[in-house]
């Protein structure tokens, strides 16, 4: 009877560490996947992105002024603002 008392217990144990651990990871991720769909529509303009944001790439390739976010992400629908196809 104790060892399935123990065992009921790890259970529970391991149920609340992996519920901790999901409440952690999934911000992280989320955060990670928003970059790098920022990060690609960015660059499908043409921009560079650096630190986090966008920049226009002047002439003679050095970083130009920083590139608005609304330009070429769509906060709203977490999409890209522009429609490469066309």
């Amino acid at each position: 009877m104790k060892e399935a008392a123990g065992e009921a217990n790890m259970t529970v144990i391991t149920i609340i560490l992996i519920g901790i651990i999901a409440a952690i990871a999934i911000p992280l991720v989320r955060n990670a996947m928003s970059s790098s769909a920022k990060q690609g529509c960015c660059t499908n303009l043409g921009n560079q992105w650096s630190g986090g944001k966008c920049y226009t790439i002047n002439a003679d390739g050095t970083r130009g002024g920083e590139v608005s976010e609304s330009e070429y992400w769509d906060e709203a629908n977490s999409t890209c603002a522009h429609d490469i196809s066309s």
